[in-house]
């Protein structure tokens, strides 16, 4: 379980956020759910065809932060994968 969790915490633009993600076991794509502090849940997705990450229809947040976020991920997928590997 520990794997598949993330503590988040980063500054945008003077901001600083802070919450967690979480994977989802989804058989068709690699997903997070997000949980940030004064912001509403939402998810992200890896679509495995494009290779690009996409977001919950109605996630209203700068897309820096995204970027942050998605980056996170990212790196945190890399050193799994090399774990297991």
């Amino acid at each position: 379980m520990l794997n598949d969790y993330l503590n988040l915490q980063f500054d945008v633009k003077g901001k600083t956020f802070k919450g967690f993600c979480m994977r989802i076991h989804d058989d068709f794509h690699l997903t997070y759910a997000v949980i940030l502090e004064d912001c509403h849940s939402f998810c992200v997705w890896l679509d495995n065809k494009t290779s690009k990450w996409y977001s919950s229809k109605f996630t209203n947040l700068d897309q820096s932060v995204l970027d942050q976020i998605i980056d996170k991920i990212d790196v945190k997928e890399e050193t799994s994968y090399l774990s297991f590997s």
